[in-house]
């Protein structure tokens, strides 16, 4: 799926798209599916990892001058507020824009939290330019950004399924018109996993797509919509959307530990892959995966079918940044860790 990086890139190259292409170029860092939590640990998500490779990730976004860095969603583990703390203080120091959507994990869930977690409205005031649906101008880009984790009136249920809703499909039909050159971001997927290339360990079924699927994809045929963004699945890919493309961003956390660079200019976009973990972190990774839930599983059957894993360490290697793997309190390699039956 991927290239092998050259050393004037930052990692492999995941895709080479002719659209979006702007006159003047636009970067964009993606940074998708952190699971940020004060004490979790283990998994398949490699929850103990979070923090320190969102912070990595958005250190070396400030430090390659993008102009916003982009998230899917699933920016906490459970919506908690002490996650979201730990979210406003990754992002207090950072100089780089801050745009996201939330994800199935941001958004109140009652039936199963037994805390308060922040209403939907305060994270779009926080972290979603004031407002869902919204558009936001970045570089020459329109950013548009859309809920696909809850509805207004509650609709979605306690589900980690997605829907976008025929409220926004209609605000999404007036508003494509106007806007130049469009790329929409939400958590949940336009295509599945298992019709992308290198993504062969995804059973066919699964919430990894809106419900709403079918009704999105016919507005963004309509209006020509050259690239959608989104997360949740943790394993990068890229599909067919009519004449566009979706790109689905890996996951910082969990396998592969990485992030995107889009680099949107004259001959279109080129999506890197920037490793966020060395040697030793990728195979922590591998191993949690393997031997975690069925996604997770499915996670690592993917990674097994491709060459992409080679690649991200021959970047990270290379000296791309990466964060550092640290040994636990005893002074060991974390061991094997425990399955959940979580979503992504």
């Amino acid at each position: 799926m991927a290239t092998r990086p050259s050393p004037t890139r930052a990692g492999p190259v995941l895709a080479s798209l002719p659209r979006p292409a702007l006159p003047a170029p636009t970067t964009l860092a993606v940074v998708s599916d952190p699971h940020l939590a004060p004490d979790a640990r283990g998994t398949w998500k490699v929850l103990h990892r979070g923090v320190e490779r969102f912070r990595t990730a958005l250190s070396d976004a400030d430090r390659r001058g993008v102009d916003a860095v982009l998230s899917p969603g699933d920016l906490t583990k459970d919506g908690a507020p002490g996650e979201f703390d730990l979210l406003d203080e990754a992002l207090s120091d950072r100089r780089t824009p801050f745009l996201a959507v939330p994800g199935n994990h941001d958004v109140p869930k009652p039936r199963w939290d037994p805390y308060d977690a922040p209403p939907t409205e305060r994270f779009a005031e926080r972290y979603a330019a004031g407002r869902l649906p919204f558009v936001e101008r970045v570089g020459g880009l329109d950013v548009v950004g859309l809920n696909s984790a809850s509805t207004p009136d509650g609709s979605l249920g306690d589900t980690h399924e997605g829907v976008v809703g025929p409220t926004q499909l209609a605000w999404l039909d007036r508003t494509l018109p106007e806007l130049s050159t469009p790329v929409v971001c939400l958590h949940h997927g336009v295509t599945h996993p298992a019709t992308r290339p290198g993504a062969g360990g995804f059973a066919p079924g699964g919430h990894y797509r809106v419900r709403d699927a079918d009704a999105l994809r016919e507005v963004l045929v309509r209006h020509d919509v050259p690239l959608v963004v989104s997360g949740h699945v943790h394993w990068p890919g890229v599909g067919p959307v009519g004449a566009g493309h979706e790109l689905v961003a890996p996951a910082t956390c969990s396998l592969p530990p990485s992030y995107l660079l889009l680099h949107v200019g004259p001959g279109g976009t080129t999506v890197e892959l920037v490793p966020l973990a060395g040697r030793a972190g990728v195979e922590e990774a591998y191993v949690s995966a393997r031997e975690g839930n069925a996604h997770g599983r499915s996670v690592a059957a993917s990674a097994v079918s491709t060459d992409l894993l080679d690649d991200l360490l021959l970047a990270a290697e290379a000296g791309a940044p990466t964060a550092a793997y640290r040994l636990d309190a005893e002074g060991h390699r974390p061991g094997r860790v425990d399955a959940d039956g979580g979503a992504p």
